[in-house]
């Protein structure tokens, strides 16, 4: 039987082991969700990333503004000629006008629509970890209720048989047998106890709560019983993986024009130059200056081994791989979708094939410890029927959590607000 050992404990640990007088903080889901979007320090780090390129965005056109230049010197010969020094101001004013002037600016804005997108989806991510972890923990605190209580019937059982072997109800290894099943559900308890403590370290560094703050979940795996059937149409207009493969078709696509314009366009430059001059020739400042119009064709992209070409059959093959990747990308959506859809139908399914193995269990369990307490049933009965019960409980709670991060998967992957299906 397989226990997940990833989540919370419970809240009597939790209070055991806080200073006096601590003040606890009790967690809804989305005051979890809250408290991670605005402290998890990789969103953060995201946020920065993201900053940076609305920023570039927002400036790409700086490629059209001219460049100003401004120079002023002073020359003494060494050996005297016609003058005996020279001194002059000068002022240049450039511009430079290149159909990849477009193609940057494009660059720009796609690279920040791809950074929004990148950005929303680590947001998801991380809210999709708190949520996904908060329903962990919720299973975890009642799989750790359940082997308590289950240590707690071992317990209250050999203490029963340590009255019956003394009064010769029992024989001696029914006695010892009844302590080593006590004694060996101890290590499964401690070592969840265990896997809690380092759970909710990690839970409170993705939250950024101090690791001093007491916290307990307010919340139930019950919740998800209220499900109802999901549908889903066939849309992938708001899939994250979509819309990312989507522009980055865009992307190469734009690429690929840059290195058209660098192989094939020409460009247009200007330059304008004024100056003053004085020399110890004259007492007037004299003047300088000149007007430059240029205009550069590129050549040597038309011939098919140059590395202009190259460049652009290179392009060209960067938009088939992002096209590949794209209908890539649609096809494992798709996959991924049904196969969570199959899951949460059979976890559905199941839910009350489960209860209703919990209330055999339960039966069968309360029949076999009659029937030991009246010698017709041995140890070995009643183990394995309180051993049946415990499992059935924990299937029932491990279901429950199946069938949440199921839904929170579809939710993630269609790119929907999480909570909303099957309401």
């Amino acid at each position: 039987m397989k226990f997940r050992k990833t989540g919370i404990g419970i809240l009597l640990v939790l209070l055991a082991t806080a200073a006096v007088g601590a003040e606890e903080k009790v967690l809804t889901i989305d005051d979890a969700v809250k408290y991670a979007l605005e402290n998890n320090i990789s969103l953060q780090e995201s946020k920065v990333t993201f900053d940076a390129l609305k920023r570039t965005k927002d400036f790409s056109w700086n490629s059209i503004s001219p460049t100003l230049t401004g120079t002023a010197g002073y020359t003494r010969p060494n050996e005297k000629t016609t003058y005996e020094y020279e001194g002059y101001i000068e002022g240049t004013i450039s511009l430079s006008l290149t159909p990849a002037l477009y193609s940057t600016m494009r660059a720009a804005l796609l690279n920040y629509e791809n950074g929004k997108i990148t950005y929303d989806e680590a947001v998801r991510s991380v809210e999709l970890s708190v949520r996904t972890a908060f329903y962990d923990l919720l299973y975890e605190k009642v799989y750790i209720v359940l082997q308590q209580r289950n240590l707690d019937t071992a317990k209250k059982q050999y203490e029963q048989n340590v009255v019956k072997y003394k009064s010769g109800q029992v024989s001696e290894l029914d006695m010892l047998t009844s302590q080593v099943t006590y004694e060996k559900l101890k290590p499964t308890l401690e070592s969840a106890l265990v896997s809690y403590n380092n759970s909710l370290a990690s839970f409170k560094q993705v939250l950024g709560i101090d690791q001093n703050t007491d916290i307990s979940l307010s919340g139930t795996l019950d919740d998800v019983l209220a499900l109802k059937d999901i549908s889903l149409a066939e849309n992938s207009s708001s899939v994250p993986a979509i819309l990312a493969a989507e522009k980055e078709v865009e992307i190469a696509k734009n690429s690929l024009l840059a290195e058209r314009f660098s192989a094939y366009a020409p460009s247009v430059s200007a330059e304008w130059i004024y100056g003053k001059i004085k020399t110890d020739l004259s007492d007037t400042l004299s003047t300088a200056g000149s007007v430059t119009l240029a205009v550069s064709i590129p050549l040597d992209g038309y011939l098919p081994w140059s590395t202009g070409a190259q460049s652009v059959a290179s392009g060209k093959d960067s938009v088939k791989k992002a096209e590949l990747s794209l209908a890539d990308e649609k096809t494992t959506a798709a996959v991924n979708i049904a196969s969570y859809l199959n899951q949460i139908k059979q976890a559905q399914s199941q839910l009350q094939a489960l209860q209703t193995n919990i209330d055999l269990a339960q039966k069968t369990y309360d029949m076999t410890l009659a029937a030991y307490n009246h010698g017709s049933k041995d140890l070995l009965s009643l183990q394995d029927a309180a051993d049946s019960l415990l499992e059935a409980k924990v299937d029932l709670e491990s279901e429950k959590y199946t069938l949440i991060s199921a839904v929170l998967n579809v939710e993630s992957t269609l790119g929907v607000p999480f909570g909303t299906l099957g309401k």
